[in-house]
């Protein structure tokens, strides 16, 4: 009998141990919660979900009893499971229990022997009572807890089997767990509820500000605002932290505060609490950073080096010289423990503090060769990849010779258009900024590739500004080599970009240095391109004659070098030459020419833009419904790729030919198409083809829209 006449009954213990206390005794409810934030915002439907545990009046809900929260370092599990515990305590009458598990953070960890010690102290168990052996401390833990209605909030747990020694027996009884690991185990066997805590959203970010540093400083500089949450990556411990720091500087500017945040490199600096470890990014980073076993901790690091925001399984792997498999697990171990995001898409994903922390990491704990050769298969398997998806899309394109890959990455392949297509809208994003990782870190052989490989992605997708910006950046690797091939594949690229975004000078420029160039390569593709390429834009200048003169040398350089698919766009800006001149059987002859070329060699997409051609050529002869056929035939390609501005323009040439047949509903109908589409791409570029549709008038020439040019 202890001193708090509990009587405990214990023979063999099968399953628990009871322990009763007398008549006339006390019991006092146990009231361990700490003390809530002071400022807590939105969480509605956590808060919610929540709520629904502790409903007395659903009968048919299910019994809840262990609920995990779960999320990234900084999101605010604790303050959402403690703010909602004060809010539910009064529906456990018989009390609320605290263990902080010290899973993540300084001190070392609590083992669940020393926890359930602990809580049964809390419990009035007497210390004499309380068994050697972590069996027997479980079983008087839960039947201690038998029959009553109590509230337990287990905080910062590092794995299930942590925690589970600590969960009761009683239904009556609900335990809410809070971990950065995704705790798989207690969800699959105890049947743990789970949700994730992400970062907040614009407006509750904005909205934590406010409550801490008054509206009259947010609405002095909104944007300033919206840039400091932004900063921050709308992750509530930095927004508190930088709250404090606003609010210890009461005569400074929003302004003021979001410079220091801007330079990336001292970020975290600028987010440091002095003297309290719990309330540190780096510090509350560093201890899931120095949970992680080590592979996961190098893998960890290594993804930091990525240029972009997001990264997949594959290119990941390539980046940390590992097998898929492998690479598979260990993003599931850090996805599971919150420091990498899993999208929809499969991809992962640091939010940017965690990704200033990881790049911090691998500066630290990486020697500085083995982040340059990460970074260098990273690239190279970005740049096969590439070409692969390249080689699939435009089949006949210009081939440059690529580096070996090394270490374990394996690059993609692809069966199909849509399937590389696909790959290319996804990464493109990730292929800029390894293109530019690449330039400034002086990987100059590996950085004027990528843009060569990457030019009909672009092209077709008309992403037009970028694919400049990327030539210009393969032009300055090429310029650092002295490579003459990587200056003229680039030079050709960077005419074709300006030349569609309508920078006709500085296209001729390009094209007639890329001529030159070429020619001390002695690559026909590309001289034979950029004399094409200049024969378009004389037919833009209205000099037809000089055009014709231009295009002869460039099919006499496709044919010196048997380059097929050069040879039938040749034969197209031949045949528009012709057509200028008014030699309508020239220009048809020419552009019938080069679509059995294109056709010869299995080309879909050129044999497209040559039937494109065909049908204005031949409808300006009244064979009208020959030009429907071409054109109908051009959109079901363009379709198919994706290729939705030149989609327009076979649009548009189908309603002039449904008109002039008189077919005037067909011809209302594709038109109401190709405005809806105009309207949806609504750029500069389709101002040529909106002069097309009816009712429009325009001033001035244009460019004939469906007189194909570029080497793409």
């Amino acid at each position: 009998m202890g001193a708090t006449g509990a009587s405990i009954q214990a023979g063999v213990v099968h399953g628990g141990v009871h322990v009763e206390l007398p008549k006339g005794s006390i019991a006092v409810a146990q009231r361990q919660l700490p003390l809530a934030v002071s400022v807590f915002v939105d969480r509605r439907s956590h808060l919610a979900t929540l709520d629904s545990f502790t409903s007395p009046h659903d009968e048919k809900a299910p019994k809840v009893t262990v609920s995990a929260i779960t999320g990234a370092p900084g999101v605010g599990k604790t303050a959402l499971a403690v703010h909602w515990a004060h809010r539910a305590r009064s529906h456990y009458v018989d009390g609320d229990l605290y263990i902080d598990l010290r899973g993540y953070g300084p001190g070392p960890r609590v083992e669940p022997g020393q926890a359930l010690g602990a809580l049964l102290l809390s419990l009035q168990v007497p210390p004499d009572r309380i068994p050697p052996d972590i069996d027997g401390r479980a079983a008087l833990y839960r039947s201690v807890l038998t029959g009553k209605r109590m509230l337990i909030l287990v905080d910062n747990a590092a794995s299930a089997d942590q925690v589970r020694p600590l969960l009761p027996g009683s239904s009556a009884c609900l335990t809410i767990v809070t971990s950065r690991n995704a705790l798989p185990g207690l969800v699959a066997r105890e049947g743990a509820t789970r949700m994730v805590l992400e970062v907040l959203s614009l407006s509750e970010s904005l909205a934590l500000l406010r409550r801490i540093i008054g509206d009259e400083r947010i609405d002095s500089d909104p944007e300033a605002a919206e840039r400091l949450v932004a900063l921050c990556a709308h992750l509530p411990l930095a927004l508190r932290i930088a709250a404090e720091r606003v609010t210890g500087r009461p005569h400074a500017g929003l302004a003021e505060f979001v410079a220091e945040l801007e330079n990336e490199r001292e970020r975290l600096d600028a987010l440091e609490v002095e003297d309290d470890e719990l309330s540190d990014i780096r510090a509350v980073f560093a201890a899931s950073y120095h949970n992680l076993d080590p592979a996961a901790a190098r893998l960890f690091r290594l993804a930091g080096l990525h240029p972009g925001r997001e990264i997949g399984l594959h290119a990941c792997a390539a980046l940390a010289d590992l097998t898929v498999p492998t690479t598979r697990r260990l993003l599931e171990r850090l996805s599971r423990t919150h420091l990498l995001t899993v999208t929809e898409t499969g991809r992962y994903r640091f939010h940017d503090l965690l990704r200033l922390y990881a790049l911090e990491r691998a500066e630290q704990d990486e020697a500085e060769q083995e982040r340059e050769l990460a970074l260098r298969r990273l690239t190279n398997w970005y740049l096969h990849t590439a070409d692969n998806g390249h080689r699939v899309v435009l089949p006949s394109f210009h081939t440059v010779p690529l580096p070996e890959m090394t270490g374990a990455g394996v690059p993609l392949s692809f069966t199909g258009v849509d399937e590389a297509m696909r790959w290319f809208e996804d990464e493109r994003g990730n292929l800029v900024d390894v293109l530019q990782a690449a330039v400034e870190r002086g990987q100059h052989d590996l950085a004027w590739r990528l843009p060569a490989v990457m030019y009909g992605f672009f092209e077709l997708r008309g992403h037009w500004t970028q694919w400049r910006d990327i030539h210009l950046l393969g032009l300055k690797a090429a310029r650092a080599l002295g490579d003459d091939l990587g200056q003229a594949c680039n030079l050709l690229g960077l005419g074709d970009a300006n030349w569609l975004l309508k920078r006709s000078d500085e296209a001729w420029e390009c094209y007639r240095s890329a001529v030159e160039v070429a020619r001390r390569c002695a690559d026909g593709w590309i001289e034979g391109f950029a004399l094409r390429q200049l024969g378009v834009l004389l037919i833009e200048r209205q000099r037809p004659d000089e055009a014709l003169a231009l295009t002869e040398q460039a099919l006499s350089a496709f044919r010196a070098a048997g380059e097929q698919r050069g040879t039938g766009m040749a034969l197209l800006t031949l045949g528009d030459s012709h057509r200028k001149l008014g030699q309508s059987a020239q220009a048809i002859r020419c552009h019938q020419d080069a679509v059995e070329v294109f056709r010869g060699i299995g080309d879909e997409w050129s044999t497209a833009w040559g039937l494109c051609a065909l049908g204005e050529t031949v409808a300006e002869t009244g064979r009208w419904t020959e030009s429907l056929d071409h054109y109908a035939h051009a959109l079901a390609t363009f379709r198919a790729f994706g290729n939705r501005r030149n989609e327009l323009r076979a649009l548009i040439g189908l309603a002039e030919a449904h008109a002039a047949l008189g077919r005037i509903e067909e011809s209302r109908d594709h038109y109401r198409v190709a405005a809806e589409l105009i309207e949806e791409l609504g750029d500069e570029q389709t101002a040529d083809l909106r002069r097309r549709l009816p009712g429009h008038d325009a001033d001035g020439p244009a460019r004939s829209p469906l007189s194909p040019g570029g080497s793409g």
